[in-house]
């Protein structure tokens, strides 16, 4: 071997070594050390899988921030529990403002980053800021994917006073569902032609009984009296159009029973003493996503809109074709170059073991059409030219929406 074919392999040496060098580090920067003793073997291996991950992809997972506040000021040192840990799915995580695992250094927020995706977590503060009462009441957070960003805001009372010093207190909790009741035919509006029902379900989810009142508001009518009621624990209750059309009376686009009416449903919750007493002794909040409400959510409401083409339900009918010509009509109504004296043709819905009378039914069809009184239809001469039966099929344009009513709280 020549001196420089060494020297050639020295350099691939050295190369090797150096690339092996940096393969360590670059493993060590993305696992944990290992336990101190055996039984926290599991632990390790979860959280070792989650580092490795964030290290090969690049990914954070999900974060949640939570903030700890009173007289709309920051409060330093409240430490919280996270069921179940956010890492190793199992067990309780706790964190501390400015201790381990918060990655946020500013006082009064504790941010958690690497959270496992795909599950809920209940957020509790296991110990309030020195000088300030616990918060009592947990909150539920979801966290979908890795870019969840989640944030849950705690408030504190003085010590000793037993009122929160945050912020003017709640006085109610307010549901607002829309509804859409009735028929629309023409096109009059508001809505396309078709038939339209509202379903409000109400769910008290507590483990206590909840006294509420709802109301409704017609758009551009008048607002209706409050109704009181009380929904026993884990009792439900609906509000339908039949309601609805009973407290609000007349308005609304068309006439009749099938008027169209529309206008929003107001459910409310008093925050009165006792609620506010059962919800401190350990209820759970619910709360959404990043930028909904973090309001107290009592009850569950939901509403459910069906609208129809038709009044019934699709099926196969029977059909009468009527081949018929109005020879007079004394009222003057009818148009005479159009209907008097022309032999025209209706088709009317038939039924089976029923007797009818054509010439009565295309009385009642112009009477319907051109404004006629009965009497004047009655007077109406009309000779049937023919009848014939045929089948047919009513095609239904249907369709049917769910949604969950968010709550709002009122000072």
């Amino acid at each position: 071997m020549t001196p420089g074919q060494s020297l050639q392999l020295l350099v691939a040496a050295a190369a090797i070594v150096a690339a092996a060098i940096v393969a360590t580090v670059a493993a060590a920067t993305y696992f944990l050390p290992p336990p101190t003793n055996s039984g926290d073997d599991e632990e390790y291996q979860s959280r070792q899988t989650v580092a490795a991950a964030q290290g090969a992809t690049g990914a954070v997972g999900g974060s949640l921030t939570i903030i700890t506040i009173s007289s709309n000021s920051l409060l330093t040192g409240a430490a919280y529990s996270i069921t179940p840990d956010p890492f190793t799915g199992q067990g309780a995580y706790t964190v501390r403002d400015g201790g381990e695992g918060d990655s946020n250094p500013a006082a009064g927020i504790i941010q958690v980053t690497g959270m496992r995706s795909g599950g809920n977590f209940t957020v509790t503060q296991a110990e309030a800021p020195p000088g300030y009462e616990r918060n009592r009441m947990s909150k539920i957070v979801e966290i979908d994917n890795n870019n969840d960003s989640i944030t849950v805001t705690f408030s504190n009372a003085v010590a000793g006073t037993g009122t929160a010093a945050s912020q003017p207190p709640a006085k109610d909790i307010i549901y607002t569902a829309k509804f859409e009741c009735g028929t629309i035919s023409g096109s009059e509006g508001p809505l396309r032609p078709g038939h339209y029902d509202t379903d409000i379900g109400i769910l008290n989810k507590q483990d206590f009984a909840v006294r509420m009142t709802w109301s409704a508001v017609v758009n551009d009518g008048k607002s209706t009296n409050s109704i009181l009621k009380t929904l026993e624990p884990h009792a439900s209750t609906g509000i339908v159009c039949k309601d609805l059309r009973q407290l609000v009376g007349g308005g609304g686009v068309g006439g009749g029973k099938a008027k169209f009416v529309e206008g929003f449903v107001i459910v409310t919750v008093p925050l009165d003493a006792s609620l506010q007493g059962a919800l401190s002794g350990g209820s759970t909040v619910v709360t959404g996503r990043q930028g909904s409400s973090s309001a107290v959510d009592v009850l569950d409401v939901q509403v459910f809109y069906t609208a129809n083409a038709l009044e019934e339900l699709p099926r196969e009918v029977l059909v009468d074709k009527i081949v018929f010509t109005v020879t007079a009509d004394p009222s003057g109504k009818l148009p005479k170059d159009a209907i008097v004296g022309r032999t025209l043709d209706i088709t009317v819905r038939a039924g089976l073991d029923q007797v009818s009378d054509p010439a009565e039914r295309v009385r009642q069809a112009l009477a319907r059409e051109y404004g006629l009184t009965e009497a004047q239809a009655s007077r109406l001469a009309i000779r049937i030219e023919g009848v014939s039966v045929g089948a047919g099929t009513m095609i239904d344009d249907h369709a049917l929406s769910l949604s969950r009513v968010p709550p709002q709280t009122r000072s």
